[in-house]
């Protein structure tokens, strides 16, 4: 039997409004206004993204995303910094009693079964391969993680989870070109010797999608199949949908009130 999901395209928004709208839809779900959702974003400008856990204080250099034009945000998931440029993003809200398993680890991998099959539609045979944490890096893509989506060895896709009550939501990264070079001149570090050391790391474990496919990969066709992924590897059936009232009101207020304020922020 198929489940009914929503399909949202939002679009492009800033760094607040996309974490925001992310958070909206969270809510609403859990309060049963809305079925569960795939939704997919981009962001401009871009932005610097941190996991719930970090400290901009120490893990960022915030007055050179000034001056590069990137917006820096907290995510209420973990993980590490991520910086979206361009990108594909996606989000799924759904709650755990919805055919996805209790368990954090569970979850992960029946979740993933929709990315990789969205791989697949793209020729690219990718594995969750959950590893170890051996570096510490305030990049997210430096670190192991158990969501890691890998090719040939090197990450491809990274996503992270927050949960409420019953619910989940889940977002990830599916990058179509680094900017390694921006995103580690905006992280901080003890010195230039370490930003080295992890920016080679970096450059080892991760992956791009231009690389493999080529930086003039169409955005839309990413989009359907990632779309088409989930449905055929998870027996969704999708429908067309945008945000409802509730959730724009509801993600306006949040972006304002939380995501675009120091306290949220800046938060130890």
């Amino acid at each position: 039997m198929q489940r009914s999901w929503r399909f949202i395209d939002t679009g492009v928004n800033n760094a607040f409004l996309n974490m925001a709208i992310d958070e909206a839809i969270l809510d609403v779900h859990i309060e049963g206004g809305v079925l569960p959702t795939l939704r997919v974003y981009q962001w401009d400008p871009p932005a610097l993204s941190l996991g719930y856990n970090q400290s901009i204080e120490h893990d960022v250099d915030v007055a050179k995303c000034q001056e590069a034009g990137v917006e820096v945000v907290r995510r209420i998931t973990g993980g590490g910094a991520v910086l979206h440029a361009r990108e594909l993003t996606y989000s799924i809200v759904s709650a755990v009693n919805n055919g996805i398993p209790a368990s954090i680890a569970g979850s992960y991998r029946f979740l993933s079964e929709g990315l990789i099959a969205c791989y697949k539609i793209l020729g690219l045979d990718v594995e969750l391969k959950p590893g170890r944490n051996k570096t510490r890096s305030a990049a997210c893509f430096s670190v192991a993680t158990l969501a890691d989506l890998t090719y040939q060895g090197r990450k491809l896709a990274g996503s992270a989870q927050a949960r409420r009550r019953n619910s989940l939501l889940q977002h990830g990264s599916l990058p179509i070109e680094s900017h390694a070079d921006l995103l580690f001149s905006l992280l901080r570090f003890s010195s230039e010797m370490y930003r080295q050391k992890a920016r080679s790391v970096f450059n080892k474990r991760m992956l791009t999608l231009g690389e493999v496919i080529g930086k003039d990969i169409d955005v839309q066709d990413l989009i359907e199949s990632l779309r088409e992924g989930f449905a055929h590897a998870l027996g969704i059936r999708f429908y067309e949908d945008s945000l409802t009232e509730e959730e724009i009101r509801r993600s306006q207020e949040l972006a304002s009130v939380k995501y675009d304020t120091h306290q949220w922020n800046h938060r130890s």
